[in-house]
């Protein structure tokens, strides 16, 4: 009977399905659009976000996103419709 409830135990803390790897819609949302203000600042255009989340987010995920926002150049990141394919696997796209 212990093996069994230890067994079920470590089973279960591996599913990936824990609050604590993921972001609320709010939380992934408002980091996107930090990370657009800061791109929009830096190449002096107005974009908004072209993905919304309206379900919780990997955190891991949303942090790939914004780093390849990031690391885009101005030019790239001016072109009319451009979003990371990175952002584009992970929400609702609009576009």
């Amino acid at each position: 009977m212990f093996l069994v409830l230890v067994s079920t135990f470590s089973f279960g803390s591996c599913i990936q399905n824990r609050d604590d790897l993921f972001y609320s819609p709010i939380e992934g949302n408002q980091k996107t659009f930090e990370a657009y203000a800061l791109k929009n600042s830096a190449c002096g255009k107005e974009k908004l976000p072209g993905t919304l989340f309206i379900h919780r987010v990997k955190i891991d995920d949303l942090k790939i996103c914004i780093r390849a926002i990031e690391l885009v150049d101005c030019n790239t990141w001016n072109t009319d419709g451009y979003l990371p394919d990175t952002c584009k696997a992970i929400g609702t796209s609009f576009r």
